[in-house]
């Protein structure tokens, strides 16, 4: 069941998400203290991450569609059938897994939320958005 992934849409949701991870590298270049000292910054990042996740799950569910006709369950589901077809690795998706539930716990607020975890769990996976580019763009050019 496999259809041609456009280009075009993988671009402009990959524009997006380019974007959103510059507004987070610009977040978490300041010290910590800083962010945490304004509102603005922890709205911010958290709206950020949210949308990092979003604009991946958008490419996910096109590309899904469109090579293997499965319609995810939901954010992490994506990531692991990406995984399971080989189109991501299984480490990047755990990892995107991670990510997910991060933005679940900022979207319902399922407990208190620890701005200064964010920052740091941002701090040290904002590569993760970049490396699931590198591998779609990987399976594009190899398809």
């Amino acid at each position: 069941m496999s259809r041609e992934i456009n280009i075009e849409k993988v671009k402009a949701l990959e524009k997006d998400l380019l974007d959103t991870s510059s507004g987070i590298k610009s977040i978490i270049a300041m010290k910590e203290d800083s962010f945490l000292k304004d509102q603005k910054n922890i709205y911010s990042l958290r709206y950020l991450l949210i949308e990092a996740v979003e604009a991946m799950a958008n490419i996910c569910n096109h590309i899904l569609a469109r090579i293997t006709g499965q319609v995810p369950k939901g954010y992490p589901d994506c990531f692991e059938k990406l995984s399971d077809a080989k189109i991501i690795t299984k480490e990047l998706a755990d990892r995107l897994k991670k990510v997910t539930s991060l933005r679940n716990i900022i979207i319902h607020k399922y407990w208190e939320i620890d701005d200064s975890k964010v920052f740091k769990y941002t701090k040290e996976n904002v590569g993760d958005l970049e490396e699931f580019l590198r591998e779609i763009n990987r399976f594009i050019k190899n398809s």
